[in-house]
């Protein structure tokens, strides 16, 4: 099966929004290394992110049908997702600890 059209279209909706959305203040950063025990945290807000454009699709595909996604589905998301690679790892790039290690 293929995704439904309006799914599709919440699904970008949802991306552009969040890029126009407030970014949470760098000084949240070291609690968020702290409780999710990562060291990079643009890679780990990152795959979040795009974890949870699939569990949208996942729990629309769930209560509209009462089953999982297919693989076709859940291959369908990612390209939904994928124009907006470059644009969600610069938006998640204000992350990177710009500090210098030595």
């Amino acid at each position: 099966m293929t995704l439904d059209d309006d799914i599709r279209n919440i699904i970008e909706a949802v991306i552009e929004n969040d890029m126009t959305a407030p970014k949470v203040p760098k000084k949240r950063v070291p609690k968020l290394k702290r409780i999710w025990k990562c060291h990079q945290v643009p890679d780990f807000l990152y795959g979040h992110r795009i974890g949870y454009y699939k569990g949208l699709a996942e729990g629309m595909i769930l209560e509209r049908y009462r089953r999982r996604l297919s693989e076709q589905e859940d291959n369908e998301v990612f390209e939904i997702v994928h124009p907006y690679i470059k644009v969600l790892r610069k938006y998640f790039a204000y992350y990177k600890d710009t500090r210098t290690k030595k």
